[in-house]
């Protein structure tokens, strides 16, 4: 049985996979979608993660939601 890679994130310099997010909001957006599918077997590359952080995508409508704040 392959064992699951931990991911690496660290909230206090907002890295995850060894990618800087400067942005506090975007970093919690991305650390949300990166652990939730984390959870469901997806092992992210540090590729993937800076393909996230460039990506032009609205997220607000699956974040905002769930955790109820306003735009």
């Amino acid at each position: 049985m392959d064992k699951k890679e931990k991911l690496k994130i660290d909230d206090q310099t907002q890295i995850i996979q060894g990618i800087r997010i400067s942005d506090p909001d975007l970093y919690k957006k991305i650390r949300f979608i990166v652990q939730n599918n984390h959870l469901e077997g997806w092992q992210p590359t540090e590729q993937e993660i800076n393909d996230l952080v460039h990506d032009e995508t609205d997220l607000s409508e699956d974040y905002y939601p769930i955790f109820g704040e306003k735009r």
